[in-house]
């Protein structure tokens, strides 16, 4: 799906803003769907943060402190791949995962990210870790029985899942890894230290999945709601692939709001008895933050407590063009995008 934007110029400021507000905000869920060819690309990003809190000169200190770890690849990979790199058992790990969310998506390819960063100190260690997994989504739009139709129903159940099972890659340099688990990067770094917490209360937290994505099965009347945001500045858009779409729609989770509601990060706390000392283990998961764009005008529709969005390539005469409340990042991101397009027209006419 590609955009071709023409809009005016005058907002380098919010360029500029836009850029440091990209850098710094992660989303948790991303996604630009096409009903024109029944497909989509997706982010789903997990996060954690794992603190061990340990008494100084303890044998987990001695272990840990002064130890600065990083662990970072990317893989791709499809369903039938025969290789060894585990990315065709992690693609069906996903796809049973939209079977369970009762979605009929699937993926065939994917590409994943991992990031797992460890700094010992002499009375505490942080481990902090992000999963990426960008997957191509096929079989978005759902069957009605009727052809000809102007609109398309586009399945948004997708949204919410959870790999609730270990996801183990063979990463170059690295080895194979369950990069699902938090347990899994101290298994490669330090198996004798992931051992002692096994048999522990602690040992829950290093099992909690971390491509859990319930929070973003928030009720899709709960997200905030634009539709044609590049339009608004008096620009046009082009779509491929869309059936003649020339707006879209975009759907935003993560600020917080009156109608929304407040979004936290998730804590979650143990005590365990290491070789004779306790250590406090403490996870932190950030606060949802999404985005769903769909080529095409859309509303979102609940029935039978499944949502979906019914999608025509027009938007209806006199609706409203917002929910009101859009997140501030979003809108920096398009003013950004406008004006980046707007210099670089300036530029190609003083050549």
């Amino acid at each position: 799906m590609k955009y071709f934007i023409t809009v005016p110029s005058g907002i380098l400021a919010v360029l500029l803003i836009s850029v440091f507000v990209t850098q710094a905000y992660a989303a948790d869920l991303s996604s630009a769907l096409d009903p024109g060819t029944d497909s989509g690309q997706a982010s789903f990003v997990g996060a954690r943060t794992v603190t061990l809190e340990y008494p100084a000169g303890s044998p987990l200190a001695q272990a840990l402190d002064g130890q600065t770890q990083r662990v970072e690849f990317s893989l791709n990979g499809t369903a039938t791949d025969q290789n060894n790199t585990g990315m065709s058992e992690l693609i069906a790990a996903l796809n049973r995962a939209f079977i369970e969310a009762e979605s009929p998506v699937q993926a065939s390819q994917a590409e994943v990210s991992y990031s797992g960063v460890l700094r010992g100190g002499p009375t505490s260690t942080i481990i902090s870790y992000r999963v990426d997994i960008r997957p191509t989504l096929e079989s978005i739009v759902l069957p009605t029985g009727e052809s000809g139709q102007a609109a398309q129903v586009v399945d948004l159940e997708w949204r919410g899942i959870v790999i609730n099972e270990p996801l183990v890659v063979n990463a170059p340099d690295v080895g194979q890894i369950n990069i699902n688990y938090p347990i899994g990067l101290l298994q490669a770094l330090y198996p004798d230290v992931a051992q002692k917490f096994e048999n522990t209360p602690a040992r829950d937290i290093f099992y909690q999945p971390i491509l859990n994505l319930e929070a973003f099965n928030t009720p899709m009347s709960s997200w905030h709601f634009l539709f044609d945001p590049v339009g608004a500045y008096g620009g046009s858009v082009g779509l491929e692939g869309t059936g003649g779409a020339n707006v879209i729609s975009i759907y935003s989770l993560g600020e917080s709001s009156l109608r929304e509601g407040t979004h936290t990060i998730e804590e979650q706390e143990a005590t365990a008895t290491v070789d004779g000392a306790n250590v406090n283990v403490q996870a932190t998961t950030p606060p949802p933050s999404g985005q769903i764009q769909i080529a095409g005008y859309s509303s979102a529709e609940e029935s039978g407590g499944a949502w979906h969005a019914v999608v025509t390539a027009e938007a209806p005469e006199g609706v409203q063009t917002s929910t009101g409340g859009f997140p501030i990042q979003v809108l920096l991101v398009l003013g950004g995008m406008m004006g980046a397009i707007a210099i670089f027209i300036l530029f190609k006419s003083r050549k």
